[in-house]
């Protein structure tokens, strides 16, 4: 079984649920804390009872799996709103495919 903790207090509901034999995935980037030394010391502390740091694009690709599936477009549109520079990347990657497709020399081939 897996969970994961995503709260403020990430410490205490990570460490109970690892005693009663969850796999247990902390996403660091969706908690926030008072301190950057809080924060450390409460990862160090969840890292150390065996849990797994991860962040929200980790979790995303944990889900996603793949992009060879039919409902890509709409995990691209759910990469821009989370990371606004993922668009950047989808972007190159929809010209480079444009390109293929219409058989155009990359300037890389070019004279």
């Amino acid at each position: 079984m897996r969970t994961f903790c995503t709260s403020v207090c990430m410490a205490f509901p990570a460490i109970s649920a690892i005693a009663e034999g969850y796999q247990v995935f902390c996403v660091v980037d969706a908690s926030g804390t008072y301190s950057k030394m809080a924060q450390e010391i409460t990862l160090a502390r969840i890292v150390q009872a065996g849990a797994v740091p991860m962040d929200t694009a980790a979790v995303c690709s944990e889900i996603q799996q793949t992009w060879n599936r039919p409902d890509a477009a709409e995990w691209a549109k759910a990469y821009e709103l989370i990371f606004p520079e993922y668009q950047l990347l989808i972007e190159s990657y929809l010209k480079a495919r444009q390109v293929e497709h219409d058989g155009e020399q990359l300037d890389s081939e070019r004279a």
